[in-house]
């Protein structure tokens, strides 16, 4: 897909637009949940929509922190460059450590935060995989897309992901009387993790670390996140 959309005068790198538009959709999603849930849950859905707002401004200019110069030579610049894994780390870390010091000033149930959380995070994954568009390695499959050489076919790892996450949505969606009780956000980390474990192995090849790719690490703790909470879940009960 082409790195740019016009529409007149005006463009917007794919990269932006689809940041954007899944930010916003997370937010409308986690507003949405938040509406039967009362003050707590409302406050919760601030503060995630504030997290979400200061990883997308750390991302989109955290390049000045590692280069600021660019902002006396280049500050036109500012508006067209995009954060990229090393701004992405720094975005996350700084709504973590946001969130940490908000969580324990207020008194939010934890599980109902999680399960906000895992609502817009997955409205999120579907919007921005269905955006920025993404090919993976050459496959034989019949579903696999032609880009310029019609020898090749790649497998369509945004269509694998926004599918899996649709379908995470779906649980979600069955489950949702369930939210502020931990189950919507165990039944995200669980199955998103193990989906988007089996999405990257149809991806480009990346540098592995004890036989995984970094991006393979993260879908397998993921997954383990939720694995681990079911158990919790699960004891939880039995005590009771």
């Amino acid at each position: 897909m082409s790195g740019l959309i016009s529409w007149g005068p005006f463009a917007i790198q794919v990269g932006l637009l689809a940041v954007i538009a899944a930010v916003l959709t997370a937010i409308i999603a986690v507003r949405w949940l938040s509406r039967t849930h009362g003050a707590s849950a409302k406050e919760a859905a601030e503060l995630l929509q504030n997290a979400a707002f200061i990883s997308f401004i750390v991302w989109k200019f955290g390049h000045v922190l590692f280069a600021p110069s660019v902002v006396w030579d280049r500050p036109l610049a500012l508006l067209m460059m995009n954060g990229g894994t090393r701004e992405a780390g720094l975005a996350v870390t700084a709504a973590i450590v946001y969130l940490a010091v908000k969580l324990r000033r207020n008194s939010i149930p934890p599980r109902l935060f999680l399960d906000l959380m895992a609502v817009g995070a997955v409205a999120a994954v579907i919007v921005y995989a269905a955006i920025d568009w993404k090919y993976g390695r050459t496959t034989s499959l019949p579903w696999g897309l032609v880009l310029n050489d019609p020898e090749y076919r790649y497998h369509p790892v945004s269509a694998y992901t926004v599918i899996v996450a649709c379908i995470v949505a779906l649980l979600l969606w069955v489950r949702r009387k369930s939210s502020g009780t931990g189950e919507l956000f165990r039944i995200a980390a669980m199955y998103m993790g193990l989906g988007l474990l089996a999405v990257s192995f149809g991806d480009v090849p990346q540098p592995s670390v004890l036989l995984l790719s970094p991006f393979q690490w993260q879908a397998l703790v993921l997954a383990g996140v939720g694995i681990i909470f079911s158990f919790s879940m699960h004891n939880k009960g039995e005590r009771r």
